[in-house]
């Protein structure tokens, strides 16, 4: 059986060089932007690619000897997720009390490669983090850039969280000089995912013009644009959709051609429509697994992964079990079916939390 070449809710990795398009600028652009300052900011509307940008594009201008790349999340605290993420790199055993800076040091003369810390969601700190967490991470961070150091300080953030750094600017005035936005793909650069993608997975696009100007027309928020994440789920719901049309579930060639976009048809709420199916899949596996009443249930779990703002946030499964409604609750072993489902359809990808 073919295999599904779409990304649904993940980003690129490095691996996924052959298959990331329509970013050449903005990679040669942050490329730049990292040898130009020790302190960049990567920011963009959600759903723009910034994640992919930094993991996909930028990685693989690298060579593996001219770069460590750190990528840190918040987690529970973003300044021990820091020190946690670069003790993996080094065999060094730090007293609890060491500074960053004498740690980053340490890592870089232990592999003699310029250190980058990659701080993804950055948001995070600002939406769950309290002052205390933030102040610290502040001071940290001045600390490393003043030290002078073969280390590198990219943040990723989502635009609409900009005025959130005003304290952090007041301790790092550099903070906004050497910025990058990441805007929405235009149609030529999304009819080049669109095909580069298809090519990549050996999907046949006939009149590849008119069918991707289709597929992006079903697509278009007036407002908003499109979003890359939207564009992956359709895409996916094109390659079933050929999957059911063919009737094969054998077939070597999956093919995209106007009748087939046409009745996919539009799909303003593509993220809405597949998150209702997957969770629909998710209540059947559970209720295969002896739960009574499962509907609803994998909603109410990834709700409590939800911030009231919307994004993505770690917690163990003793704390999402304790935060599930009263009235609503699995088992450890129902929990992981659940999030091991939501690993599969990339909605969901687990970092190892200190304990």
């Amino acid at each position: 059986m073919m295999t599904n070449p779409f990304k649904f809710l993940d980003s690129y990795d490095k691996e996924d060089k052959d298959r990331f398009f329509g970013r050449n600028k903005e990679t040669a652009q942050l490329f730049n932007a990292v040898h130009a300052s020790g302190l960049v900011l990567l920011y963009g509307a959600s759903g723009t690619g910034k994640t992919s940008l930094v993991n996909c594009g930028l990685a693989n201008r690298f060579q593996e000897t001219d770069w460590l790349p750190v990528f840190i999340r918040r987690g529970n605290d973003l300044n021990r997720s820091l020190l946690r993420e670069i003790g993996k790199y080094s065999s060094t055993q730090w007293e609890e009390s060491t500074p960053l800076r004498h740690r980053v040091k340490d890592l870089y003369l232990e592999t003699y490669r310029p250190v980058y810390l990659i701080f993804d969601q950055f948001e995070e700190l600002y939406i769950m983090g309290a002052e205390a967490e933030q102040q610290a991470f502040h001071q940290s961070i001045s600390n490393l850039l003043q030290a002078g150091l073969q280390c590198k300080v990219l943040l990723i953030i989502r635009e609409e969280y900009i005025a959130y750094l005003s304290e952090f600017e007041k301790v790092v005035p550099p903070l906004f000089d050497n910025r990058l936005r990441i805007e929405k793909m235009n149609d030529h650069n999304l009819s080049r995912v669109v095909l580069g993608t298809c090519r990549y997975g050996n999907i046949e696009v006939k009149e590849a013009k008119r069918t991707t100007s289709m597929i992006l027309d079903n697509l278009r928020n007036a407002r908003e644009g499109i979003d890359l994440t939207n564009l992956q789920v359709y895409l996916d719901r094109l390659w079933r959709r050929d999957l059911d049309r063919q009737g094969n579930q054998q077939l070597e060639q999956v093919t995209f051609d106007e009748e087939l976009v046409d009745a996919v048809g539009p799909m303003k709420n593509v993220l809405s429509e597949f998150l209702d199916e997957q969770m629909q899949d998710i209540e059947a596996g559970l209720k295969k697994r002896g739960v009574k009443s499962p509907q609803g249930l994998p909603l109410e779990v990834l709700f409590t992964l939800v911030t009231e703002d919307g994004t993505k946030r770690s917690k163990d499964p003793i704390s999402i079990l304790e935060d599930m409604p009263r009235n609503r609750k699995l088992s450890a072993a129902d929990l992981e079916f659940c999030l091991s489902e939501f690993e599969r359809i990339k909605l969901l990808r687990r970092f190892a939390e200190e304990g």
